[in-house]
């Protein structure tokens, strides 16, 4: 079913994403720039730290331990302790953590602080999408998650040139460029932390800008979806969700796999096609503008069963990237595998949290995230692994292209195993 077929959104709607949305999107965005933009400082960072292509793979992957690690539980904290306190705390920390990392000296502080950055976003994400399950109806649920979502390639495509421009105040008061980075980066966080715990709500109950009646008429809405579903959907632990559960996670590995591989690597790769670090920044502009627009328009127009083919559109980008032998080509490839990778994000969230009741949303969306971000340990370690050994990025690009094929399949049988239950969950 094409998410434009999903029911209007009222007023009320309109006006909880209207108020939520923004400020949530740009804390993903300031997120994802904390836990991508050493993809920019080891232009210059690895070499001041004697950093390896292996280590650095590593060193980028290694927040998806701590992230994974962490991430049911924190999750399951957040229902503790409501969502104000805990998201607020979390904004606060990694802010404070980015920041930190400009002051390492030696491979080990490094790694620590990465995982570190892992283990205190991870409860970011879910408990986002967790979140947005206490406010708004399944029924347009898919397509706030797909402008959620947007934050990521929008984040890339303002994040790029900013951080490429930052190295250059490289030795302003003593400090690396790189070190500037972390510092003007991180910042953001800190002061957004502050403004979390004063602009969210833990429930649409205890908010002062909803009416008594529009607050009777959501909680209704939101009761009456849960009631709607078949009893043995209201539990966690069933067999048939529990199989959904498992391919998810298998379908989201291998695309972070190829996300974070392209991401923590893209940089780097530009610069080996003859780039300057600075302009960099401004030619990984394009994949990432051009997955914003795809992601924005292919989620309206294409549905559930699009998403095998998207990932395979990934796999055929990664692959022309890993053959092409000039900036030009290298682009078009780079710019098909955002396009693919980023627009498969809404519709997989959203055949994933169909089937799913707000009551076991939490859990279940932790389940997938936690075991499928280990993908983003896999991808870019293999890309370092292979360019040591390789001297090529080539082994690399194709390796994440193959693993993007296997997810198609995978995607594909998901499809074909629960369609009919994917679909009346909405």
């Amino acid at each position: 079913m094409a998410l434009s077929q999903t029911p209007a959104t009222s007023p009320l709607h309109r006006k909880i994403a209207l108020r939520l949305m923004p400020f949530l999107m740009l804390l993903y965005m300031v997120a994802f720039l904390d836990r991508v933009n050493i993809s920019f400082a080891a232009l210059t960072m690895n070499r001041d730290l004697g950093i390896s292509d292996s280590f650095y793979g590593v060193a980028a992957g290694i927040f998806f331990i701590g992230y994974c690690l962490c991430e049911v539980p924190a999750n399951l904290m957040l229902a503790r302790i409501g969502a104000r306190r805990w998201l607020a705390s979390l904004v606060f920390t990694w802010g404070l953590v980015t920041v930190s990392t400009a002051f390492v000296h030696a491979r080990a502080d490094y790694l620590v602080m990465r995982c570190l950055l892992g283990v205190v976003e991870a409860g970011f994400f879910p408990g986002v999408i967790y979140y947005l399950t206490l406010w708004l109806p399944r029924s347009i649920r898919a397509r706030t998650m797909a402008l959620f979502l947007l934050a990521l390639p929008v984040c890339n495509s303002i994040g790029s040139p900013i951080s490429a421009h930052i190295l250059l105040l490289d030795h302003l008061a003593n400090f690396r460029g790189w070190q500037w980075l972390f510092l003007l980066e991180g910042a953001p966080a800190v002061l957004l932390g502050v403004l979390a715990w004063f602009l969210l709500a833990d429930s649409p109950r205890v908010v002062r800008w909803l009416s008594s009646e529009e607050k009777e008429t959501l909680l209704r809405e939101l009761d009456a979806g849960e009631g709607s579903e078949q009893p043995a959907a209201r539990h966690l632990v069933t067999r048939p969700l529990v199989a959904r559960v498992a391919l998810d996670a298998l379908i989201y590995f291998t695309l972070n796999s190829a996300f974070y591989g392209l991401n923590f690597w893209l940089p780097k790769m530009l610069v080996a096609e003859g780039v300057s670090a600075t302009a960099s920044g401004w030619w990984a502009v394009i994949p990432y503008g051009l997955s914003s627009f795809a992601m924005l328009l292919l989620s309206r127009l294409m549905g559930r069963s699009w998403l095998g083919r998207l990932i395979l559109v990934s796999a055929v980008g990664f692959a022309v990237a890993g053959f092409a032998h000039n900036l030009s080509l290298s682009l078009a490839g780079f710019s098909l595998a955002a396009i693919g990778a980023y627009a498969a994000l809404p519709l997989f969230w959203s055949a994933s949290t169909g089937h799913m009741s707000a009551r076991v949303a939490g859990p279940a969306i932790a389940t997938v995230n936690s075991i499928g971000v280990l993908g983003g340990f896999v991808g870019p370690s293999a890309m370092g692994w292979l360019l040591d050994r390789t001297h090529s990025y080539a082994a690399g690009l194709c390796s994440l292209a193959g693993l993007l094929v296997v997810g198609a399949v995978i995607a594909s049988v998901r499809r074909q195993s629960h369609a009919p239950a994917a679909l009346s969950a909405q």
